[in-house]
């Protein structure tokens, strides 16, 4: 004889109809996309997703990231030895906070990250007395026949409103991602449009390629 037990994990409150078709964001349309059962698990009925070494990492680097711009927007000069503390403190707390498993490689992944960005400002377009327009900015869009309101955040808005959003990545970028990656921003450009006005008065959106980051080999 058998029977069912109901695990301590799925008495977790969901989330309503309501609160789902309130707003959608990219990531949520992409989770439902690549798996229905994905997506139920993790936004209907809210299961925390297991913090894992990349998760970590990609946290620790938007960080960094975060504050250079704010450092650049701000005008202030760099300061690779500021940064790395940053850095380390970061690194330090979120894994008190998820206790994460790296089976003994904590510390050569952690090397790893620091030489990425370490490679990254030395090799990045962006230029160090480049001043930001806009850094970490929420945007919203209305969408046609009654969908959900369209919301997320910008990582970085470059002069002329050059939209960057930053990736890490252990892929080159590929020019046919990038293709259906314009054709799936573009369904709906006068919305787009319109919420990057919002933001920064902007007469016309830009789309720029990706920005990944990869750590050398």
């Amino acid at each position: 004889m058998s029977a069912l037990v109901e695990l301590p994990l799925f008495r977790r409150r969901g989330r309503t109809v309501d609160e789902l078709t309130a707003t959608v964001s990219a990531s949520r349309i992409g989770c439902w996309q690549q798996c229905r059962l994905k997506f139920y698990f993790r936004y209907v009925l809210s299961i925390p997703k297991r913090a894992t070494p990349a998760f970590h990492i990609g946290k620790v680097v938007h960080t960094i990231l975060q504050a250079w711009n704010m450092a650049r927007w701000r005008g202030q000069a760099f300061n690779s030895e500021r940064f790395q503390g940053l850095f380390e403190k970061d690194w330090r707390e979120r894994q008190a906070q998820s206790a994460i498993q790296w089976d003994g490689e904590e510390d050569e992944q952690r090397n790893n990250t620091w030489t990425m960005r370490q490679t990254y400002f030395a090799e990045t377009p962006i230029k160090a007395n480049e001043r930001p327009e806009a850094v970490e900015v929420p945007m919203e869009a209305e969408l046609p026949d009654g969908l959900p309101k369209l919301v997320g955040i910008i990582d970085l808005v470059r002069s002329g409103g050059r939209i960057v959003d930053f990736k890490t990545s252990a892929q080159t970028p590929d020019a046919e991602k990038a293709g259906h990656t314009r054709e799936v921003l573009e369904l709906e450009p006068e919305a787009r449009a319109k919420a990057l006005a919002k933001i920064r008065k902007l007469e016309e959106s830009f789309l720029t390629p990706l920005y990944n980051v990869r750590a050398p080999p």
